[in-house]
């Protein structure tokens, strides 16, 4: 092994023990749930121990992945990481995590590289250490100084602090612009409001109040501009809907005004729902939502 590789090793162990949990290991309980906050720590989750006995299986769940804990003093051998193996049956995706407060041995070390199982070593004040390459890159994806003691959740980020443009200025801004143009454009000559000027505005009026509401009430930060596009566009598809100009003449014209404005519709919506989509992506609380709803 490269120079280079045993001090990056050495490193990353070593911040790994300064960071530990701070819960001593008195009991294979405590063995577990120590694992199952490292994980978690690591970006499993909704990693969770499951003391079912003191040697009972599977004993850290997750969706991505599997742990087992051993509390003993005999070096953990081959036969344990088969059965660890066999244990995730076709559910080949799922990582396989396991822990020892020992060691182990060259016959199980060689198992678990050509089975991409991550090797670690616990110490008695809950730090841990990686043994082999699986286990080095599950504890380099996130930095260990930021793991937190089990049964404690983890540091809220602090509010951003930069400045720029707020969202809820623009949506007040557009529902504003958007109020104007539904007061005036019934009023127009090239416009013939269906059935007459005072319903044409107060539909026109729906999105502007729905933008100004959501400015005023909005705590948020989030990015605006593709759900301020699409609600522009709905506006212009009722503004089309309410003017009976744009329905008169032949039928090919009326199905291409028609076309036009599902057409916009439709872009409108998909603004919508792509929107949702990043907000919800970018959101870790709604991340782990499906995972606390399990538990």
């Amino acid at each position: 092994m490269k120079y280079s590789q045993l001090v990056m090793r050495e490193n990353m162990q070593s911040t790994m023990r300064q960071s530990n949990p701070g819960r001593r290991i008195r009991s294979w309980q405590d063995a577990e749930h120590n694992a199952a906050a490292w994980m978690r720590h690591w970006g499993y989750t909704d990693a969770r121990a499951q003391p079912g006995g003191a040697d009972g299986g599977i004993d850290v769940r997750s969706r991505r992945a599997l742990g087992q804990v051993k509390y003993q003093a005999a070096a953990v051998g081959r036969p344990e990481l088969q059965r660890l193996f066999g244990a995730r049956g076709k559910d080949m995706g799922k990582q396989l995590l396991f822990f020892t407060g020992s060691s182990y041995t060259s016959t199980a070390v060689a198992y678990a590289a050509e089975n991409d199982i991550a090797l670690f070593v616990y110490q008695l004040d809950g730090s841990m250490d990686a043994v082999n390459s699986p286990a080095r890159r599950i504890t380099a994806a996130r930095p260990p100084s930021r793991i937190m003691p089990s049964g404690l959740s983890a540091p809220q980020t602090l509010p951003s602090t930069a400045k720029g443009p707020s969202p809820r200025v623009g949506r007040i801004a557009l529902g504003l612009l958007l109020a104007g143009i539904a007061l005036a454009i019934p009023g127009s000559p090239d416009f013939d409001p269906i059935p007459n000027r005072i319903w044409a505005s107060t539909i026109l009026m729906v999105i502007p109040c729905i933008l100004v509401s959501w400015g005023v009430a909005a705590k948020d930060r989030h990015k605006f501009w593709p759900t301020g596009l699409g609600m522009f566009l709905v506006d212009v598809a009722l503004g089309w809907m309410c003017n009976a100009n744009l329905w008169r003449g032949k039928t090919s014209e009326v199905v291409m005004q028609g076309a036009a404005t599902a057409l916009t519709l439709a872009a409108a919506l998909l603004l919508i729902r792509w929107n949702a989509s990043l907000r919800h992506r970018s959101n870790p609380a709604t991340l782990s939502e499906g995972d606390d709803a399990e538990h």
